[in-house]
């Protein structure tokens, strides 16, 4: 048999070519806030074991094996790329825009003004607004969807309203226009809601006479961003109910 030829490229039984570098990904602590970071530190774990989530803790590189774990890159940060440092003013920005979202729930057109009536630069202000966006944090649709149901459950309001309160909460037209849509209510759901609607004002009504318990009764129900035939009837009907006459 000949002798074993060896290529010079090659290191013997390593499959590796000289010269070449075996890197690890450069680590980077995820700087999410506390709720999304430990969820993902959760899977982390899940997936990989509890090896694989301290090292993550630490900002440590995954070890051998573990790079390809589902569940180990962490949303809104590139991992190719290092994270920029933070300034005084993109800190504060994170600040700001955390507590307002803990507090109560925004869109991201009130997190931009909050962060723009502190007086804070433009492009902190826009880095922020994007960094939340990426996260999950801010999402106008699944925003605008949730204040649709509380509107309507709660309070009881017609579309028209719902659209006015909306573009008072600066959500995108197109935004508002889309929700509606996949939100929208048969007629018969939508004339059971006005009904029940006109008939809780009407009780409140008694001591009036018909005409101006009429009078009101319309008024407060297209205040409410109902419209058309539909509050006619709902009125008519809710008056002989509550027996003003």
């Amino acid at each position: 048999m000949g002798e074993l030829l060896q290529f010079p490229g090659n290191r013997a039984g390593s499959g590796q070519q000289e010269g070449v570098e075996q890197r690890s990904a450069p680590s980077r602590r995820s700087r999410l806030p506390r709720p999304v970071r430990e969820q993902t530190l959760d899977d982390i774990e899940r997936l990989a074991g509890p090896e694989a989530r301290r090292r993550a803790e630490e900002g440590s590189p995954p070890a051998a094996g573990e790079d390809d774990a589902p569940g180990w890159a962490v949303p809104g940060v590139d991992a190719d790329e290092p994270a920029p440092l933070p300034t005084r003013t993109s800190k504060r920005a994170e600040n700001v825009a955390i507590a307002a979202l803990t507090r109560h729930d925004a869109s991201e057109g009130e997190i931009r003004a909050k962060l723009v009536a502190k007086g804070l630069p433009p492009e902190d202000v826009e880095a922020e607004v994007d960094r939340l966006r990426r996260t999950g944090l801010l999402d106008d649709a699944a925003f605008a969807a949730r204040l649709v149901d509380r509107l309507r459950d709660r309070k009881g309001l017609g579309d028209q309203a719902i659209r006015s309160t909306l573009r008072g909460r600066l959500v995108p037209q197109d935004v508002i226009d889309a929700v509606l849509l996949e939100q929208a209510e048969d007629e018969e759901t939508a004339e059971a809601r006005l009904q029940e609607v006109a008939d809780e004002r009407a009780r409140r009504l008694g001591s009036l006479a018909f005409d101006v318990a009429e009078r009101r009764l319309t008024a407060y129900l297209m205040r409410k961003g109902y419209s058309g035939s539909a509050v006619r009837t709902a009125v008519r009907s809710a008056l002989e109910g509550a027996g003003i006459r």
